[in-house]
């Protein structure tokens, strides 16, 4: 990876009113993009179609939930896959879409209903489960303060579940593989901030404790769903309000290195930054 000139934003970072994680992301991943997205707002010139192929895939997935909330029988295959149709018709309206090698339009919808199916298979297992689970809130938005120093932080959660005395927070991932335990320990913080910013709600429902899970579905041939439930300690903690403190910090500077790497070929503004 290699680091070129500096480039100065026009607009200052004490504007931005909240971050998340996925900008915290952005920002260690290529401060120059975090500038172009968050600071200075400028229009994407083309949408990966993996961006939009997992956002349609949750929005499908967020119908499994939903049956569940009302207590009613899970959606089949079809139907879910006439939801992510249409969500991905959503979201590629007015849009350029750059497609992965080897892969169109009918290939991911293909891939959306192999994995649909693996999904909904593991939700009618997940309801034969002897210990009751109720779901709290699918997409739960929140903000709050991790730090007195940063501005709020802002995620949404994609499932929000009451088991016994355990409020279970669960993140839903697709994956073109499973999980090893390195990939685990690296999405770890994005769960670790999730469970800090709801201790409130929490002890509001009269739960003593959080459990995080991962689940990822894989985008093989056969696809597969992963159950991951990593522990999570107060050090994990401690290492996440520093290096979310750091990088506030390092934004606040104004200066936005461009950093090239392979990622280029998939960021929305690569003509803009690199010309090309």
């Amino acid at each position: 990876m290699t680091e070129s000139a500096v480039l100065e934003a026009p607009r200052i970072a004490s504007e931005l009113d909240h971050i998340s994680f996925s900008s915290i992301k952005t920002y260690q991943t290529c401060p120059r993009k975090f500038a172009f997205k968050y600071i200075e707002q400028v229009p994407e010139e083309f949408r990966p179609s993996s961006l939009i192929f997992g956002s349609a895939f949750h929005t499908a997935v967020e119908r499994v939930q939903e049956a569940r909330l009302q207590g009613l029988n899970l959606p089949a295959v079809d139907e879910l896959l006439s939801v992510y149709q249409d969500a991905w018709t959503r979201e590629t309206q007015d849009q350029d879409v750059q497609f992965c090698k080897e892969e169109d339009k009918s290939s991911l919808r293909d891939l959306a209903h192999k994995m649909l199916t693996a999904y909904v298979d593991y939700a009618a297992q997940e309801a034969t489960l002897p210990e009751p689970v109720q779901v709290i809130s699918i997409e739960h938005a929140n903000r709050f303060r991790l730090l007195a120093e940063i501005p709020p932080i802002e995620s949404h959660v994609d499932l929000l579940e009451l088991k016994g005395q355990s409020l279970v927070v669960s993140d839903l991932k697709s994956s073109r593989s499973r999980w090893n335990e390195t990939k685990v320990q690296e999405a770890i913080p994005q769960l670790v901030l999730y469970a800090t910013g709801l201790m409130p709600l929490m002890h509001e429902l009269g739960a003593n404790k959080i459990i995080t899970k991962f689940v990822v579905v894989t985008k093989a041939k056969k696809p597969v769903v992963q159950v991951l439930q990593p522990q999570c300690s107060q050090d994990d903690v401690v290492r996440l309000k520093q290096t979310v403190s750091e990088t506030w910090s390092a934004i606040q500077t104004g200066l936005f290195v461009k950093r090239e790497s392979w990622a280029c070929q998939q960021c929305p503004f690569k003509g803009r930054c690199l010309g090309r």
